[in-house]
C-alpha cells in the first residue's frame, strides 16, 4: 500500500480520517516546513491544505512523491508546474463544478464581511466590551438602492450577485468569459468600478488576474466606495488598494485574503502595510482566510477529496 502524509489532520473529521486510512498507510502529523522538509522523501501521497507552502525546493525532496492532494480551488500554495514537470499530480477542487455550487461558505462570509463593514459591526462590539453603550457613534449605511459590482461571474460571483438581489441592489457583473449568462447586467471591468457603491473580487488567480487591480484600475472607482476580497490576495495591488482606503476613494475593504500569505516568510502579516493601517484604522477589516472554514464545507471538501484519490488510485481517474 502507497504512505500517505495527512499534513492537517486536526481539519479532518474522524469519519474523513478514516476513510483515508483506507487508502494506504496513513501518517497523520501536523506538520510545518521543517518537518516536511525533512521527511517528504518518505511518501507517495501528500494531503494537505494551505498551510504549508508546496514550493521547489520541497519538490526537490519528494523522491517517491506521486500525488499532492489539496481540498482547494486555489492552488497558489504549490507549484504546480514544478510538479507537472516531477510527474506529480495534483487533485484538487478546480474545475468540480457541480459539486462546488453546493459548497456556499465563502458566499456567505463575503457578505458577512460587507455587513461589517458598512454597519461597523466590529466597532460597535468593540465599543461594548469596554463598557460603552453609544449607539450615535456607529451611523451605518443600507444597501437597498446601491450598486453591487461583481468582479468575477462565476460560482462564488453567481451567489453573491443574488445575495445583492435580495439585498435591493442593482447588480453589475464584469467577467472574462463572454458566455458566463445573462442575469445580470456584464459591464467593462472599468465600468464597474466606477457605477459600484460595493466591489466584491471573485477571480481565480492565474497569469490574466495577478496584480490586476492596481494603481490605473482603482482610480476609476467610485468614491467611497467598499471593497470586499475573498478570492486571493495576489489578485490586488495592495499598495494602491491603501493609497485608495488612505485617500478616501475607498470607505472600507475587508480582505479574507492577503498576497503574503502564500509565502514563506513568517513575518510577513507584520510587516505588510495594510497590517500596520488596520491597527489604527477602522476603515479595514482584516480575516484570516476563512472563508471555506465552516464544518460543514470542510467536511463536504474533505470527503469529496478522498473520493476523488480513491479513484486515482484505482486508476479511475484520467489527469
Amino acid at each position: 500500500m502507497c504512505r500517505i502524509l495527512n499534513a492537517e489532520p486536526g481539519r479532518l473529521s474522524i469519519e474523513a480520517r478514516l476513510a483515508l486510512h483506507e487508502l494506504g498507510i496513513v501518517d497523520e502529523v501536523e506538520v510545518d516546513r521543517e518537518y516536511l522538509l525533512k521527511h517528504v522523501e518518505c511518501y507517495e501521497i501528500l494531503f494537505i491544505c494551505l498551510r504549508n507552502i508546496i514550493d521547489r525546493e520541497v519538490l526537490k525532496r519528494a523522491k517517491r512523491l506521486k500525488c499532492i492532494v489539496s481540498p482547494t480551488t486555489g492552488l497558489n500554495h504549490i507549484d504546480v508546474v514544478d510538479a507537472e514537470k516531477r510527474g506529480i499530480t495534483v487533485l484538487s477542487l478546480r474545475g468540480e463544478t457541480e459539486f462546488l455550487k453546493t459548497v456556499t461558505a465563502t458566499a456567505e462570509l463575503t457578505w458577512g464581511m460587507l455587513l461589517s463593514v458598512v454597519r461597523k459591526i466590529p466597532m460597535a462590539h468593540q465599543n461594548v466590551m469596554e463598557g460603552e453603550w453609544r449607539r450615535d457613534n456607529f451611523y451605518g449605511s443600507e444597501l437597498r438602492g446601491t450598486t453591487l459590482g461583481v468582479i468575477g461571474y462565476g460560482r462564488l460571483g453567481k451567489m453573491v450577485a443574488k445575495y445583492g438581489e435580495v439585498f435591493g441592489m442593482r447588480v453589475l457583473a464584469y467577467d472574462t468569459n463572454p458566455l458566463v449568462g445573462t442575469e445580470v447586467e456584464l459591464t467593462s471591468l472599468s465600468e464597474l468600478l466606477s457605477r459600484s457603491d460595493v466591489i466584491s473580487v471573485h477571480l481565480p488567480l492565474n497569469n490574466n488576474t495577478y496584480g490586476l487591480l492596481d494603481h490605473k484600475l482603482f482610480s476609476k472607482v467610485k468614491r467611497g466606495a467598499v471593497f470586499i476580497n475573498t478570492s486571493r490576495g495576489e489578485i490586488v495591488d495592495e499598495a494602491a488598494l491603501l493609497d485608495a482606503l488612505s485617500d478616501g476613494v475607498l470607505s472600507g475593504a475587508a480582505l479574507d485574503v492577503m498576497a503574503g500569505e502564500s509565502t514563506n516568510n513568517s513575518n510577513w502579516l507584520v510587516s505588510s502595510p495594510l497590517y500596520t493601517y488596520a491597527q489604527s484604522h477602522t476603515n479595514l477589516l482584516l480575516t484570516p482566510h476563512i472563508g471555506g472554514v465552516t464544518f460543514q464545507s470542510v467536511e463536504k471538501t474533505n470527503r469529496f477529496i478522498i473520493g476523488k484519490l480513491e479513484s486515482y488510485l484505482n486508476g479511475e481517474l484520467i489527469t
